[in-house]
């Protein structure tokens, strides 16, 4: 399927879209909440298109193979600061067996509750926003409740996620907040692991 197939708006996603850490203003400021999620300014539906066309796209492998020019690095999220709008909003695209997917295009999410108990990757974290990779082990907790409004589904959602879901969303809802994963790594010692953390 070509990709002007899928888009849900007019641009090829690119790599210009990305804004990074080194762009404070954007990258660390706290996004402001979407004051209507059920009617959508024109540039709040635009930012959403955006989000769910560049992980779309960058999770195709018939468009965005490696070598190509603006090859786009396959992405699981991505949050409105990350394309240059403090909006309270991301998306999340999980692939799961038998071509099945998985994804969320949420507003306005606010955590419920979380475990006390710590998980990470024991890969460490990446992210869009950030070109030369942050090493270390990034605590997370390990199971979390969240509530928001799904813009796929037009309805608010309570979701209850742990392991690598939790992981993936906790990382986007810190955008929002003005947080990056690195900020987590253990200064003294990156490769820090507490004896009951839960390894991924």
């Amino acid at each position: 399927m070509s990709i002007k197939n899928y888009l849900l708006q007019t641009e090829i996603p690119s790599n210009n879209w990305l804004t990074k850490d080194d762009n404070k203003e954007i990258i660390r400021s706290v996004s402001s909440k979407v004051a209507d999620v059920n009617n959508l300014t024109e540039d709040e539906e635009l930012t959403m298109k955006k989000l769910i066309d560049f992980v779309v796209a960058s999770q195709d492998e018939k468009f965005n193979y490696e070598g190509k020019e603006d090859y786009l690095r396959p992405a699981v999220g991505l949050a409105a600061p990350q394309i240059g709008i403090n909006k309270d909003m991301f998306y999340i695209r999980f692939n799961l067996p038998d071509d099945k997917i998985e994804e969320y295009a949420m507003i306005n999410t606010e955590y419920i509750a979380k475990s006390s108990r710590i998980a990470a990757l024991e890969e460490g974290e990446g992210c869009l926003s950030v070109d030369e990779d942050k090493h270390g082990i990034v605590p997370r907790a390990w199971i979390i409740s969240v509530k928001g409004f799904d813009w796929l589904r037009k309805e608010w959602v309570e979701l209850k996620l742990k392991d690598y879901r939790s992981i993936v969303f906790q990382h986007e809802m810190d955008h929002n907040i003005g947080n990056l994963y690195y900020d987590h790594i253990n200064n003294e010692d990156p490769e820090f692991i507490g004896d009951d953390w839960v390894i991924l």
